[in-house]
């Protein structure tokens, strides 16, 4: 019985090719930081030496390295570690300027539209139609962020109340009506710095004309991949701040 779990073992061990073996462990090297971005790396000598293994395999390891972007090579002068595949683990996250329990809400609309851009942005048919929730977010009195949500027609319980207040926070308004927590959903946003000249949007947000604002663009997705809202935000500067966290991987 021994024999026979010694040599089970042995198949299962031998499912990876050598070389594969070899390139998993000096991966985690790099991923422990035993070697930092610009350090020599093992050099296909280093390599035969100490996995006792031909050159051929030393060089498909590490060839499989250089190729995933965690080594490069310069002429003459070795193999080292790249900077591109190290620390990767980024997050980015709003530092609020104020007391949230000082926020206002305001709620300016609620329209169903079929705008085909905004229809290929929920990711529904032409034929689709959808709801657009515009507020406006105060800070005791002064404007500091504008939101137009969209969100597909499934997730909005028809008619639209004629209280127009009970949209002020569209995640607990479809908590309730759908249980669905949006807040909890996957999600993608990306931020850049904007110059808005819409008139509409420079009065909101009390903006001068070229003064800059944070356009903020999110999607958000259902379990099934669908797509459970779009939004585009715009925030004035005075009230964005960013930190960036960068942990090792």
């Amino acid at each position: 019985m021994l024999n026979l779990l010694v040599k089970l073992e042995w198949r299962e061990t031998a499912v990876l090719p050598k070389y594969e073996q070899i390139k998993q462990d000096l991966l985690q090297e790099i991923k422990n930081h035993t070697f930092i971005p610009g350090d020599k790396f093992y050099s296909e000598a280093d390599i035969k030496r100490m996995y006792s293994v031909s050159s051929i395999t030393a060089v498909k390891a590490l060839n499989e390295l250089t190729t995933a972007g965690y080594l490069y090579r310069i002429q003459g002068k070795g193999t080292f570690v790249s900077k591109a595949k190290v620390s990767q683990n980024v997050k980015f996250s709003d530092i609020e300027l104020h007391s949230i329990d000082q926020e206002k809400v305001k709620v300016l609309s609620v329209e169903e539209d079929n705008q085909p851009e905004i229809l290929k942005e929920l990711g529904l048919a032409a034929s689709a139609s959808y709801y657009r929730i515009k507020r406006v977010r105060f800070f005791g009195d002064i404007p500091f962020l504008v939101h137009i949500t969209h969100l597909p027609k499934k997730l909005m319980k028809e008619p639209v109340a004629k209280d127009l207040t009970v949209y002020a926070s569209v995640y607990e308004r479809v908590r309730k009506d759908f249980a669905i927590d949006l807040f909890s959903l996957a999600s993608v946003e990306t931020n850049e710095i904007v110059f808005p000249d819409d008139s509409e949007l420079l009065n909101l947000l009390q903006l001068s004309f070229r003064e800059p604002a944070v356009k903020q663009v999110k999607h958000s997705y259902l379990a099934d991949g669908s797509i459970a809202e779009y939004i585009v935000s715009y925030k004035h500067w005075k009230y964005f701040k960013t930190k960036i966290e960068v942990e090792p991987e």
